[in-house]
């Protein structure tokens, strides 16, 4: 038995206790999403958004039971004990204990109708998305916990902004910039450690994906970072002033992460809920690679190039 088969037969035999847990439930607690570009400083977020507040998180033990993520969130609240992070320590986006944040990613893969992701079309899966089941989960997860959640759905939270507006009405949509030029060089890094061939971060929708297919690493890269910029510049354009979205950059975290935490709390209040947090002792170092002279001045060119078809993406 593979480990698919496996987890296809462990999801089946947990279906009773899943649906004994389903419950309906008002939504009393604020959850905060994070969305962002890779490599522009969302784990780091979301590990201090857990650490440092009363929010709980989809944690490394609950991954496994994307499936049945409200037993998962039972087992997790019975057997794991929120404790302070000994670091802010994270590989690629991912960390390491049992108790620490995890992207929650298969469980927003099934929610969100992602199958494949070369393919995905956000506009059109979107008719078919069961948001009132998704926000069924999540607030069953919150009732579990007592709590309110730190998410990271990353541009899946981006793509259906609007539809997750309206499906939780409580929560903080809170999008994490980093300058390009730095995501870029962090997202090059990346692939050439995982093989140049292999896409690395976020897939954009089906049509921009399919035409980057025959571009070279530095424009694939640059293309990845300007659409993405563009795509979020183009959703808070929409939804300007809208008291759920909240922007904060990743240098402003670093160096003054209690001012940001302040900002997410002020925006949690404005929408009804509360968050407390204690402050961080100190700044937080900021992770930086860039690379050469020359290879600064290949991206810049890059990104130039690849701004002109997002004109939003510098903006």
């Amino acid at each position: 038995m593979d480990h698919l088969q496996f987890f296809s037969k462990f999801f089946k035999s947990l279906g009773n206790l899943e649906q004994e847990l389903q419950q309906e439930v008002e939504e009393m607690y604020s959850n905060v999403f994070v969305m962002g570009l890779p490599r522009s400083g969302t784990t780091l977020l979301s590990q201090i958004l857990y650490n440092n507040t009363d929010l709980f998180c989809t944690n490394n033990f609950m991954a496994r039971f994307w499936g049945t993520p409200l037993v998962g969130a039972k087992l997790s609240s019975l057997s794991i004990t929120k404790k302070r992070l000994r670091s802010f320590d994270s590989f690629y986006g991912r960390t390491a204990d049992i108790d620490q944040p995890h992207e929650f990613s298969k469980f927003w893969h099934k929610c969100l109708k992602v199958e494949d992701f070369r393919g995905y079309e956000p506009e059109k899966v979107s008719s078919r998305i069961d948001w009132r089941m998704l926000q069924s989960k999540i607030l069953g997860i919150n009732a579990i916990f007592n709590g309110g959640l730190v998410c990271k759905p990353m541009e899946f939270a981006g793509f259906h902004l609007n539809s997750l507006l309206q499906t939780f009405n409580r929560a903080v949509f809170v999008y994490l910039e980093r300058d390009a030029l730095e995501v870029t060089s962090s997202i090059l890094r990346a692939r050439k450690e995982a093989g140049e061939e292999k896409w690395w971060g976020s897939y954009p929708p089906a049509q921009f994906y399919e035409s980057l297919r025959g571009e070279n690493l530095l424009n694939q890269v640059a293309h990845q970072v300007c659409y993405f910029k563009a795509m979020y510049e183009g959703k808070f354009s929409e939804s300007s002033g809208h008291s759920q979205l909240l922007r904060l950059h990743y240098r402003e975290l670093c160096d003054s992460p209690n001012e940001a935490l302040a900002k997410i709390k002020d925006a949690v209040r404005k929408n009804g809920g509360e968050l407390t947090f204690e402050p961080l002792p100190a700044p937080l170092a900021k992770s930086g690679f860039l690379g050469s002279s020359e290879e600064v001045l290949q991206m810049k060119q890059a990104l130039k190039e690849a701004s002109r078809a997002y004109p939003q993406s510098m903006a």
